[in-house]
């Protein structure tokens, strides 16, 4: 019983790493419940798959009241796609369509996100999509500066559990938040940040247009390529 005692303490501390102060009470009534010979004794970077912190992350997401967004939202967006993938885009902000569906980049701008995922040579299910903020800014305005600052605790545990070899920063306000908000988001041109790479805590970020301004900037597709075709020679 010592081993199992010690692979509860070592699940508990983890959430508790990941700032969770409480959990569902099903998830401890089967933790103890579970029988000693499946009792989570997998190693501590298998664990957080096996035990799906992805979606208590989530939920901790979907009860978040810290910004005035979550009085105007229909539906919290949290990221979607493959939690051990080794391609992340990050996006802004929800828009309207993402709103009323839930789900990250489903609208217009979401199908050119697709299209260019399946250019690169993957399926959505292949990547991970999440937004920097994670309720849709009334009038699809650029979220506040302190709205990313809120939610930007969300992203970076996302991050952390998805863990991805490369990231892609969509739009000004990702490469802002990826950047450490430093200066003011105001100053930010993305049109001159593109086709440099940063890290974000030794994770190559490839920063390019957002999806949406490219459905009215068509000309400038070929530069947000070329910028996929940094960050796929950065994962070979």
């Amino acid at each position: 019983m010592g081993r199992e005692i010690e692979n509860i303490i070592e699940i508990l501390n983890f959430y508790k790493a990941l700032g969770f102060r409480e959990l569902p009470q099903s998830f401890i009534h089967s933790l103890f419940k579970t029988n000693s010979h499946i009792l989570f004794s997998e190693p501590r970077e298998n664990t957080k798959n096996e035990i799906l912190s992805i979606d208590f992350l989530n939920e901790k997401i979907k009860n978040c009241k810290k910004c005035p967004l979550s009085l105007s939202r229909k539906n919290v967006v949290c990221g979607e796609g493959n939690t051990n993938a080794k391609l992340m885009f990050v996006g802004e902000a929800p828009g309207v369509d993402e709103d009323i569906q839930g789900r990250p980049f489903v609208g217009e701008a979401g199908k050119l996100l697709t299209r260019l995922i399946e250019k690169m040579g993957f399926v959505r299910k292949d990547v991970y999509i999440t937004n920097t903020v994670k309720c849709h800014p009334p009038r699809n305005r650029e979220p506040f500066e302190n709205e990313i600052s809120e939610c930007f605790d969300y992203l970076k545990k996302e991050i952390e559990i998805v863990s991805p070899q490369v990231i892609i920063s969509l739009g000004k306000v990702a490469t802002y938040a990826l950047m450490g908000m430093n200066g003011k988001l105001r100053d930010l041109h993305i049109s001159k940040i593109r086709g440099k790479v940063f890290f974000y805590n030794q994770i190559p970020v490839v920063p390019t247009f957002h999806p949406a301004y490219l459905l009215r900037n068509r000309k400038d597709k070929w530069l947000t390529w070329e910028d996929a075709q940094e960050a796929l020679r950065r994962l070979k």
